[in-house]
């Protein structure tokens, strides 16, 4: 048994210490939501404060994306879209209580800011309401209820951008294969410009990723044989001969009102994880899959769900912007480290398609695989596909490069290996 001791990057604001900017940075951006992005380039997640809040899964919270080739290029469109996902809570270190804290930001921001924070600048903009501004003075901050982290004066400087895009670049070269790195960043007062320290504290290399596998998506696919598309967040890479869906119905999921149920549809997962084992299958349900608010996606962990071929989750509710799911969290590495792909399915794009009645009216086999849970048969569902679409499996191709994604039945021969595990090709 071995324990490593790692130094806590920051620094001490009034009775907090924290570093100013902190994340986790990516040598490969397979999420690339406008074509202009370019995947080589990398991207990050970045933080005001400690860097849990970008490695750990936030059910409450939310982290500023940043692709590398584009900085300033946001998934989010609107106003309304950028506050909704800015960050909310500040991981710190309380050096009067020596403690470990979440605090509100906009608290935090006020007491450092009164203590003469000198970052706010890099970090903050003003919600005016119907639209974003930027910072153009410091004065009267700490009085302030309309200060929003967005990071938007840091994404505009070509020093800051070039420094994490050459480093993983370099890191990426030295490694033979992509990598992740987890960072904080400096900002060092000088003239006429500010300059940036790196501090990286882990590097690791995505072993699993492919990321020369090119797919093709078929033009002429009949209207009857498509299960789902969407169009927003895809990664690149491919799925085939799924028999099993274990489905959770987003409508279904948001009226249950008992907690218990909720918690005990994630343990069930988890069982069905194992008995079906040998099986080829895909998990399908309401986003934030993980998440400890069991209001926004079903609780699970990556032991509840590591034999399943994608997690799919299912986003129904209308927005301007992008929802944040699982991507570049530890649980999202989880996944892509053991090629399990983590595919959002954007449904309140018009684009999109879904065909719920395959799903709905399918008979449920549940009970088949989990007897003693027939209590969940109304929430929660296994569909054999090969029995619901006439002999046919599932096969899910993604193209990153254009964000499109399709499931589709096709026909093959089955009978020979009924529980095939099927095949995946990883990005």
């Amino acid at each position: 048994m071995a324990i490593i001791l790692q130094t806590v990057r920051g620094e001490r604001f009034g009775r907090y210490f924290f570093p100013t900017v902190a994340g986790v940075g990516f040598s490969q951006n397979s999420l690339r939501w406008n074509p202009k992005i370019r995947k080589e380039d990398g991207f990050l997640r970045m933080v005001w404060g400690l860097g849990t809040r970008a490695v750990d899964r936030i059910s409450n919270d939310y982290v500023r994306v940043v692709a590398l080739s584009h900085p300033q290029l946001r998934p989010e469109t609107t106003a309304r879209a950028i506050r909704q996902y800015s960050q909310r809570y500040v991981d710190v270190i309380d050096l009067e209580e020596n403690a470990f804290k979440t605090l509100p930001a906009d608290q935090v921001l006020k007491e450092v800011i009164r203590e003469g924070y000198p970052y706010s600048r890099f970090i903050v903009s003003i919600d005016q309401g119907d639209y974003i501004r930027n910072l153009v003075s410091t004065s009267g901050l700490e009085d302030a209820n309309n200060l929003l982290l967005t990071f938007d004066h840091l994404t505009k400087d070509r020093n800051f951008v070039k420094l994490l895009r050459t480093v993983l670049h370099r890191l990426e070269r030295v490694y033979e294969r992509p990598v992740d790195i987890e960072y904080t960043v400096e900002i060092v007062p000088d003239y006429p410009q500010p300059s940036f320290r790196l501090h990286i504290l882990q590097c690791r290399p995505l072993s699993m990723l492919d990321l020369d596998t090119i797919v093709q998506i078929p033009t002429d696919l009949p209207d009857e044989d498509i299960v789902f598309t969407s169009y927003e967040l895809v990664p690149t890479g491919k799925v085939e001969g799924v028999r099993y869906i274990i489905f959770v119905d987003p409508t279904v999921y948001r009226e249950i009102g008992d907690r218990a149920i909720k918690l005990e549809i994630g343990r069930a997962i988890g069982r069905l994880n194992k008995e079906l084992e040998d099986r080829s299958f895909i998990i399908m349900g309401p986003g934030r899959w993980g998440s400890a608010n069991i209001d926004l996606g079903v609780r699970v962990s990556y032991a509840d769900i590591y034999n399943t071929k994608a997690l799919v989750e299912m986003s129904v509710v209308s927005d301007a912007g992008v929802p944040s799911l699982s991507y570049g969290t530890h649980f999202y590495q989880d996944l892509v480290e053991t090629g399990i792909y983590s595919l959002p399915l954007h449904l309140a794009d018009p684009r999109s398609k879904f065909r719920w009645e395959l799903l709905r009216s399918g008979k449920n086999q549940l009970a088949r695989f989990l007897p003693e849970d027939g209590e969940l048969i109304p929430y929660l569902k296994v569909i054999d596909i090969q029995q619901v679409a006439e002999s046919r499996r599932l096969t899910i191709l993604m193209d990153g490069s254009r964000d499109e994604t399709v499931g589709y039945l096709v026909t093959g021969n089955w009978d020979d290996q009924p529980d095939e595990k099927g095949t995946i090709s990883t990005f």
